[in-house]
């Protein structure tokens, strides 16, 4: 794909095209919010779609961190990319308006392929957002993430760790070392401050303390992250088991004279069951105060 037809050409609203664009049920739709330290959280809400040129609308069936992240910064970043290749994807930039219990398009999610035959969830809430920006419908070039999965096997062994630490656990680990698993990161765009998400599957573990990716697809757009920005990258694999980890990216450097990205790894959020939440780093717990004196 040429550059020039790679970069991000923002418009004010939704074209029809791309609103027709978000209405499949199995696609690949995350939303990117903004976390109380001030760092991008990302969410995969299937629940998603365009209902207007100026507004989307997803729905909630749990509670989670997004949820709780617009009441307190409505902006977010999302995309939606189609699951079969050749990948296409739409980013919007957009902000949290209000949310509605009842109403034509609660039932619309709640008939929709995912969730018409759900037993013991449903979704009970909407939020709508309203359109700030909105890209148009781009491709991903499959000869950049082929371009990119070479140029892993040659650099990514030199840009491994030296640290004693395992952070990511063994299926993190195989999340984000696995060559065709669909990653994204998230990054604050410094000139509004909104998320914005970009696919980036050719990214892998060299290592369990460290994320890094060529740049052979989007290039322009992953340019675009700033030198020790925080970012977030999910990652999944084909049964939809994900892992959320945040860090810092340092910026470029080269292994083996290959040109890498640099993610390093602060936090990691286990998004499945059994035990969702925050895994690295481990809570340290006070021992529990039995014995009293004055």
């Amino acid at each position: 794909m040429g550059k020039e037809k790679e970069n991000i050409k923002w418009s004010s609203e939704l074209s029809e095209k791309a609103i027709e664009f978000t209405q499949p049920d199995i696609m690949l739709k995350l939303i990117a919010t903004i976390d109380a330290k001030e760092r991008p959280h990302l969410t995969i809400i299937t629940s998603n779609r365009a209902i207007a040129k100026d507004q989307i609308a997803w729905g909630q069936f749990t509670i989670g961190e997004s949820k709780k992240n617009i009441l307190k910064n409505p902006k977010q970043g999302i995309i939606f990319m189609t699951g079969e290749m050749p990948f296409k994807i739409l980013n919007v930039k957009a902000e949290f308006s209000h949310i509605k219990t009842e109403g034509p398009d609660l039932d619309y999610f709640n008939n929709s392929k995912l969730m018409r035959y759900m037993t013991y969830m449903n979704v009970y809430n909407v939020y709508y957002n309203k359109v700030i920006a909105a890209s148009q419908i781009r491709k991903l070039s499959l000869g950049g993430i082929a371009l990119g999965l070479i140029k892993n096997l040659i650099g990514k062994g030199g840009a491994k760790t030296d640290l004693d630490e395992n952070r990511l656990n063994s299926l993190g680990y195989k999340i984000f070392k696995g060559p065709f698993n669909p990653k994204f990161i998230a990054y604050l765009d410094p000139s509004d401050g909104f998320p914005i998400i970009i696919p980036c599957i050719q990214l892998t573990a060299p290592d369990r303390n460290r994320l890094v990716f060529p740049p052979s697809v989007l290039k322009s757009d992953l340019e675009k992250i700033p030198e020790n920005s925080k970012v977030a990258v999910l990652g999944m694999n084909m049964d939809l088991a994900n892992q959320l980890v945040k860090g810092t990216f340092i910026g470029y450097s080269k292994y083996r004279a290959v040109k890498l990205g640099i993610i390093e790894i602060e936090e990691i959020y286990n998004s499945c069951p059994p035990i969702p939440g925050v895994y690295y780093p481990k809570l340290e717990v006070r021992p529990k105060v039995t014995d009293f004196h004055l």
